[in-house]
């Protein structure tokens, strides 16, 4: 990256302050159950976890919110989550964000979305070792009209004062086709972002899509071995959408940004050597994207510092959000660990 380039990434980072998003999503809790495993159990052929601590971290959208609080926006969280004490929890987190939660209804007759992961020989030092087990508890998956009501009501009273939007989609059953049309309703021109787990098309007329390779995927219906099919395929489903932009997020392979009337960009992933754990990566990226567009950049120089967010993430363990500060030292070349 050049001189010119990074110092402008620079400025636009520096405007992400204040920006304010609403996002619209599966809010969920991740859960982590961290001990030392060095036996075998007796009774059965188990490994035994001696525990020594429980960590709770926003997962799902509610890790969408983390990211673009800690890189300078004032956020607005939207969503569902069960009346019980991971909702508990979960609103407490976000609360340490310093994000509002007027926007988030709690539903007696569902469960706060939650992953359990069993980690062993995180005790030290306060980091999470290796996966052994994931217990997911999941909500309802569907929203009763009632509750629909309630949090479009909710949205509609909050958004004014929005700068942009995120729908975050994780399958939980919140965005639902009348959710994504009143906030399409209520931007009115505004920025509206889409990361969507498995239904990408269901969602046409927003400004800009993330989608990840997989998920890119899916909703071209066919695998994409080549980056002439993923050209292809990436060109015809940001027509499809009728969105600015289109970015892929292809791992190890970097991104791959789409635009009308011009060739595709293919970018270079930023951290290819220290990857440690991928969980909450693609958050991050959406994080960064969007507020780097809020913030006056193109889109293209909202990959490239999108990519370089991307890149922190996975140096760290569980779903970790990137603060700006991190994000201003590593594009200065300075360490960052």
């Amino acid at each position: 990256m050049g001189e010119v380039a990074r110092g402008r990434l620079l400025r636009l980072l520096e405007g992400f302050g204040g920006l304010r998003v609403m996002v619209v999503g599966d809010l969920g809790l991740d859960h982590y159950l961290v001990g030392d495993a060095g036996r075998i159990s007796r009774e059965y052929p188990v490994i035994i976890l001696t525990h020594e601590r429980d960590e709770y971290r926003l997962g799902g959208a509610a890790n969408t919110v983390a990211n673009l609080a800690t890189l300078g926006a004032n956020v607005l969280p939207a969503g569902r989550i069960g009346a019980d004490v991971e909702g508990d929890e979960l609103l407490k987190l976000l609360s340490k964000t310093g994000c509002g939660t007027s926007a988030v209804v709690r539903d007696p007759a569902t469960r706060t979305a939650t992953k359990s992961r069993i980690v062993a020989g995180g005790t030290h030092g306060g980091g999470l070792g290796q996966h052994l087990l994931r217990v997911d508890r999941l909500g309802s998956g569907t929203l009763a009209p009632t509750v629909e009501d309630g949090l479009l009501r909710r949205i509609e009273r909050s958004s004014g004062d929005a700068d942009g939007f995120v729908l975050s989609d994780y399958g939980g059953g919140v965005v639902t086709e009348r959710v994504a049309q009143t906030v399409a309703r209520l931007a009115g021109g505004r920025y509206v972002g889409l990361d969507s787990r498995h239904r990408l098309l269901r969602f046409p007329g927003v400004t800009a899509a993330t989608p990840n390779l997989e998920e890119t995927a899916e909703a071209a219906g066919a695998p994409l071995k080549s980056e002439d099919e993923l050209e292809v395929a990436g060109a015809r489903l940001r027509e499809a959408l009728g969105a600015e932009a289109l970015l892929v997020t292809r791992g190890a392979d970097g991104m791959s940004l789409f635009e009308p009337e011009t060739d595709p960009v293919h970018i270079p992933v930023a951290n290819k050597t220290e990857v440690f754990d991928v969980t909450g990566a693609g958050d991050t990226v959406v994080a960064a994207f969007t507020l780097t567009r809020l913030a006056g950049g193109s889109y293209l120089e909202a990959a490239r510092l999108a990519n370089v967010a991307g890149g922190l993430s996975v140096r760290r363990s569980g779903a970790t959000p990137v603060r700006r500060e991190e994000l201003r030292a590593a594009l200065d070349g300075r360490p960052t660990w």
